[in-house]
């Protein structure tokens, strides 16, 4: 019976979103209710240990998940202000008139890149309106964005995901952020290549192979490159730009912008970058959180740009007011995992997991975490979720890691079809409404690639 009431909060966070519709910080706030009520009348945990579960929960989604995750968007809002944006869409729509390179370029690299940055739909929503915006088919648009937002997830946010994950699993975050790289380079290897499928078919497959094989080694390299060194909080925000660079001048037109104007106009996403790799460096007693360091360099970018301190401070306090329901989303869940830690729930879930799969657990492991992914839309709540509980089950500290970079994987993976990024995806496509028959298009692509990543894991635990 502990069970049942183990997963019912789980039970109301679904049903809250998918059969009520209830918008998601509704669903969260319903979903801690009912995990702080079972807490305390099935499971007999104090009003105290509850109350304080709950506040480190919300604590932490406002710092340092919440400074890093407006931080980020605060700095994709500077480029809007200053209209550098529409710089940066243009040169990426002069370098080529080729549907299946610009989907690669927009869709992988600067999509890569934006989820490094900011994650939270960004990955979807922007790279989509650039997309259609140089006459792409929405469809299309929407499907290439889906697909290339997935595997990144982990190394979205500057690290977020995974800093949430090692803190919420007990696991060191340098070993965690390396274990997840090199877990995901078959899944991740897969995208570029959906891509060219999505746009051109099978033709799009034999005529730009090598784009896609470029657009592959490029982030994988990056992420091999950076990740051991420098941290969680790069691997995207470099392999984005890497990926970038590489297509451009494999595959791009020479002379299609204006150098000095695009220097200009990638100003604060460039501060960002050196100011988090010279962050990376500096000894742990002086690091300080990335929001602090992103917010920085963002206001430094603005500066450059033209814009005034006050214009940059209220446009500040504008962008964490828009996001303010998704803060809440974010605390509400991380309230729910710390009370359902605290009250046992969490550690019933892992029995029965355990009980159920037994030695196979490792090939539904992605499966858990792309269930959560489907739920929150979000990697750090899904790893906030069920990333204490992945570690859980493992039988060995080497599978402990194994066990929670498969949730962020699955995660990933999850947020193809996961409603908040379908809404974000055909409103960026001016396809509102149609979201439905974008879930039925995307499943075809989910259903592979979350099986080569089970298959992945699989592998990985067998030979640990």
């Amino acid at each position: 019976m502990t069970l049942v009431f183990s997963l019912l909060p789980i039970a109301v966070l679904i049903l809250a979103l998918t059969a009520f519709r209830l918008p998601a910080w509704c669903a969260a706030l319903a979903a801690l209710a009912a995990g702080a009520v079972e807490a305390f009348f099935v499971f007999g945990l104090s009003p105290g240990a509850i109350a304080g579960g709950m506040a480190g929960g919300a604590a932490t989604g406002l710092y340092p998940i919440g400074l890093v995750i407006v931080s980020a968007l605060f700095t994709y809002a500077v480029t809007v202000e200053s209209n550098a944006i529409a710089d940066i869409k243009g040169a990426l729509a002069g370098l080529s008139s080729d549907s299946r390179f610009l989907a690669l370029l927009v869709a992988w690299g600067f999509g890569v890149f934006m989820e490094g940055m900011a994650g939270f739909g960004t990955a979807v929503a922007i790279p989509c309106a650039i997309l259609v915006g140089v006459k792409f088919d929405p469809m299309k648009a929407v499907l290439c964005c889906l697909v290339a937002n997935t595997t990144p997830t982990a190394f979205g946010s500057v690290g977020v995901p995974t800093m949430v994950l090692a803190g919420e699993a007990g696991l060191e975050l340098g070993r965690l952020t390396v274990t997840i790289a090199f877990l995901q380079l078959l899944a991740t290897s897969l995208s570029p290549f959906l891509i060219l499928f999505i746009v051109d078919g099978w033709r799009g497959l034999r005529e730009c192979w090598h784009l896609a094989l470029v657009a592959d080694v490029a982030l994988l390299g990056s992420w091999l490159a950076v990740a051991p060194f420098l941290g969680c909080e790069l691997p995207d925000i470099v392999g984005g730009l890497v990926a970038m660079v590489a297509l451009a001048l494999i595959g791009g037109r020479r002379g299609a912008f204006d150098v000095r104007r695009q220097l200009w106009a990638w100003q604060p996403f460039a501060y960002v970058v050196l100011a988090l790799g010279c962050a990376a460096f500096l000894p742990r007693e002086y690091k300080v959180s990335p929001g602090i360091v992103i917010f920085a360099a963002a206001l430094a970018g603005g500066l450059c740009q033209g814009l005034g301190f006050g214009k940059l401070v209220c446009l500040a306090g504008r962008t964490a007011w828009r996001y303010s329901p998704a803060l809440l989303t974010i605390c509400a869940v991380l309230a729910l995992g710390k009370v359902m830690g605290a009250s046992g729930m969490t550690r019933v879930l892992a029995d029965a997991l355990i009980a159920s799969t037994g030695s196979f657990y490792s090939a539904v492991s992605s499966v858990v975490g792309a269930l959560a992914g489907f739920v929150t839309g979000s990697g750090t709540s899904s790893n906030v979720l069920f990333g204490a509980l992945q570690a859980s089950v493992a039988s060995s500290e080497a599978q402990r890691y194994l066990f929670a970079a498969a949730n962020i994987m699955g995660a990933g993976i999850g947020k193809m079809i996961c409603p908040q990024s379908l809404v974000l995806g055909c409103a960026a496509a001016g396809l509102a409404g149609r979201e439905s028959e974008v879930m039925g298009r995307a499943f075809r692509y989910f259903v592979p690639v979350l099986a080569i990543a089970c298959l992945a894991t699989f592998a990985a635990a067998c030979l640990l």
